[in-house]
């Protein structure tokens, strides 16, 4: 017998409540993002006057660094309302994975490797383990 390691796929299934939860989540994180967006715009301005008084060369550098940071910001906002407008489309019951777990697996002489390597899952419904499978098969 030996003993290995093996990832192991953690999954939701999509329910009403699951969904609503994941929804609200990722509407907080747009508000969240927003509001660092509205708050880099300002304390930006603010930090570019002051940049200015002291040369142009420093506040072309912060100008700079400013837009990237809206910008990476704006692009995060982007693919969480994308997310969003996944996670509206999809239908009810729907296994979405979630997360990798690790586990340890005994691998014995004459087990079927094939069913070791599909490795196994957990699925999840409303914050209940509701079926652990190995192999594909339920345990």
């Amino acid at each position: 017998m030996l003993t290995i390691r093996q990832p192991v796929a953690v999954k939701f299934i999509l329910t009403e409540t699951t969904k609503q939860q994941i929804l609200a989540e990722q509407r907080r994180q747009v508000d969240r993002l927003t509001a660092e967006i509205e708050q880099i715009e300002q304390q930006g301005a603010a930090m570019l006057e002051q940049a200015m008084a002291q040369g142009g060369a420093q506040a072309q550098e912060l100008r700079e660094r400013l837009e990237q940071e809206k910008n990476n910001r704006i692009q995060q906002r982007e693919q969480v309302i994308q997310q969003i407008q996944q996670i509206q489309q999809m239908e009810l019951g729907t296994e979405v994975p979630n997360m990798n777990v690790e586990t340890t697996v005994d691998v014995h002489v004459g087990d079927d490797w094939s069913k070791i390597l599909r490795g196994a899952e957990i699925i999840i419904k409303d914050g209940i383990v509701h079926e652990i499978r190995r192999g594909g098969e339920p345990v």
